[in-house]
């Protein structure tokens, strides 16, 4: 729960978009991923949570060399990172990191050709989305980072309902186009999460699995077991409460849900993984999502209102605990930034 108003250290405390203007230069966020991983969630997430008015969102998709003709063509996927200007995103980045207004390109999924240049303002916070987003040439200029992983069985029903549905491919092209992505995939994308900040795993639900005999519990479609994996800072952190009922406990009809913290190590470093799975309480969501708000500084009337109960609601708390570690570094640096003076060369 954030801090009393009334205590000399909460009169002290700025809100992070009251710590805006004392940003040396715009706040790069890096979320990676597989294509239909998720990845547009996460990053709607901290958009929501800012104010979409600080935050510029950038895909990489732009990038790509080849548009869907010339891959049918070719036969090259968008992994490779040799089918991808990754030098002019490196680029482009650098450019707005030193306050410069950039042409961005654009890929149009629905046709699947290359659009107009976007023109992009070097806003507070910048979130770059794509395949190689933690690549190394472009993760030096990042300063949080995130890599959606979902489960294969999860990511192909996912990407199969959005090209077929959304984009327009055909469903013997999407089939076919995911089996030759999976060894692509482990080629070229998946070996960033080992340096992401914060990973996201997202499984089928695992509930019934902590029945003592046969499940009698009831989930909404499309519930998923989420792992969100977070490196442990240094950076302070107002405290957050998450009201739990435990007369839930007592009732025929109670909300299935679980929420555990275990300390693990990843990859040879220190993380704390929270595991989340089952239907979270709308009335604690949106309390949780209140102080946070709150700790952020977004006006009240920016608020997408009650949480629904379903889904979408432990999807919306995933994106709340994702969003808090970012919220954290961005927060740590203004508050650095705000003490010391700015260097010769800096956007003002």
């Amino acid at each position: 729960m954030s801090e009393p108003l009334n205590t000399p250290d909460a009169e002290r405390r700025a809100s992070i978009r009251e710590l805006l203007p004392s940003a040396h230069r715009p706040i790069l966020l890096a979320v990676a991923g597989d294509s239909g991983s998720g990845k547009t969630t996460y990053t709607d997430g901290i958009r929501r949570l800012l104010g979409s008015d600080v935050v510029a969102s950038i895909s990489l998709d732009g990038y790509h060399k080849e548009d869907r003709a010339q891959r049918r063509l070719s036969g090259r996927l968008p992994l490779d990172p040799k089918a991808n200007h990754l030098r002019q995103a490196r680029a482009d980045l650098n450019a707005l990191r030193a306050g410069q207004t950039v042409d961005i390109p654009v890929y149009d999924h629905v046709s699947g050709r290359f659009a107009e240049p976007r023109r992009v303002e070097p806003a507070p916070v910048i979130v770059v989305e794509g395949l190689h987003a933690l690549y190394p040439e472009l993760q030096k200029l990042m300063d949080f980072t995130l890599y959606v992983d979902s489960d294969r069985e999860v990511k192909w029903r996912w990407k199969f309902q959005r090209d077929v549905h959304v984009r327009g491919y055909r469903p013997d092209e999407v089939k076919r186009d995911m089996q030759r992505r999976e060894v692509a995939y482990k080629r070229w994308i998946d070996f960033q999460k080992t340096h992401a900040d914060v990973i996201v795993k997202i499984h089928e639900s695992e509930l019934a699995s902590l029945a003592v005999e046969e499940y009698e519990g009831r989930l909404p479609d499309d519930c998923h077991h989420m792992e969100v994996i977070v490196t442990p800072t240094a950076v302070p952190l107002p405290a957050l409460y998450l009201p739990v009922d435990l007369n839930g406990m007592t009732k025929q009809d109670a909300l299935p849900f679980m929420l555990a913290n275990v300390p693990s190590s990843y990859w040879g470093r220190p993380v704390n993984v929270v595991h989340v799975d089952g239907v979270i309480p709308g009335a604690a969501l949106q309390q949780l999502e209140n102080e946070i708000m709150s700790y952020t500084g977004l006006p009240a009337v920016e608020s997408l209102g009650q949480p629904s109960v379903g889904p979408a609601s432990t999807l919306r708390f995933t994106q709340l605990l994702v969003a808090w570690p970012a919220l954290g570094r961005i927060s740590g640096l203004l508050r650095e930034w705000a003490t010391a003076p700015r260097s010769a060369g800096q956007p003002s």
